[in-house]
């Protein structure tokens, strides 16, 4: 017969290996089964105009393969978080957004294995007017331009469409300008610094002259606010600048950017002022080796 002392002794060993197992499961990733008992919550309590952001980043591949509906493009693709009124955070092995940092917690619940808590945006800046949805839309004319003289730039829907794949060019899509030389422009995605998608305005610059994006229907507002990089993985070692993007409205010059694929995505504002009239985005190039340029703009 065993001596109490040593059951009693065995109670410490006990405790540390149910110590041991607890550790060990809520550092446990949640498996494939625990994405899809998330997916249909997850889907449900989604809200239009609030995106969805998953925390640790590396998981959320995982979360938008079983709950698809719930990153819509147009968010997942968003330009940055400042427009927006807030965001659901999906957040597993205690994993908080860094970029949500600040954004006050509205309320929160468990569901399974995962976190979910609403996070409200204390400053946001709504979008009167979306630049990218409107070369998407047609509602632009696109010209090349040369010493002063404007040819137009075809709009085709029959065009073949290409990707580079692995370490290749951006996606040329079936929609697009096609402007003399064979550049073209047309809405596409690129990556950013942090390798996440922005939907943009590929814009492919002549090696002379400038292309000329011209809208009429963009509202009165305080302030554009705009985009613009390189892919970052193709062009993340290229420092010096390679593009400039310059904006006017009503023929009187707002200001602009010049971008280098090494700051990979990069945001500007400029103040509008005086009488609204169409507003007119052109890019010329800067550096011979510079490739697709992309850039995105907002009224707001």
């Amino acid at each position: 017969m065993r001596s109490p002392s040593l059951l009693l002794g065995l109670v410490p060993l006990l405790g540390l290996a149910e110590l041991g197992v607890h550790q060990y499961l809520a550092a446990r990733p949640p498996d494939f089964a625990d994405y899809a008992a998330l997916a249909p919550q997850l889907v449900k309590l989604k809200q239009a105009g609030v995106p969805v952001v998953v925390a640790p980043a590396w998981a959320e591949p995982f979360v938008r393969q079983a709950a698809g509906s719930a990153f819509p493009i147009a968010e997942l693709t968003r330009p940055d978080d400042s427009a927006f009124v807030g965001f659901l955070e999906v957040s597993l092995l205690g994993a908080h957004a860094p970029e949500l940092e600040g954004f006050p917690l509205t309320k929160s619940q468990r569901v399974g294995e995962f976190q979910l808590s609403w996070r409200q945006n204390p400053k946001p800046e709504p979008v009167r007017f979306d630049f990218v949805s409107a070369v998407d839309a047609g509602e632009v004319e696109i010209f090349a331009e040369l010493d002063g003289v404007r040819e137009s730039c075809a709009v085709t829907q029959r065009s073949r469409t290409a990707t580079g794949g692995l370490h290749g060019h951006v996606a040329y899509p079936r929609t697009r300008h096609e402007c003399p030389g064979g550049r073209i422009v047309a809405v596409t995605l690129i990556e950013d610094q942090a390798y996440r998608p922005h939907r943009c305005v590929l814009t492919q610059m002549p090696a002379a002259g400038r292309i000329v994006l011209r809208f009429s229907s963009a509202p009165a507002t305080a302030r554009l606010v705009g985009f613009s990089g390189f892919s970052y993985f193709l062009e993340r070692d290229e420092q010096t600048d390679e593009a400039e993007l310059s904006i006017s409205e009503a023929e009187q010059p707002l200001g602009g950017q010049r971008t280098a694929g090494a700051r990979g995505w990069s945001r500007f504002e400029l103040q509008r002022g005086g009488a609204p009239g169409p507003i007119e985005v052109s890019v010329r190039r800067l550096a011979p080796s510079a490739g697709d340029f992309c850039f995105a703009l907002e009224a707001r």
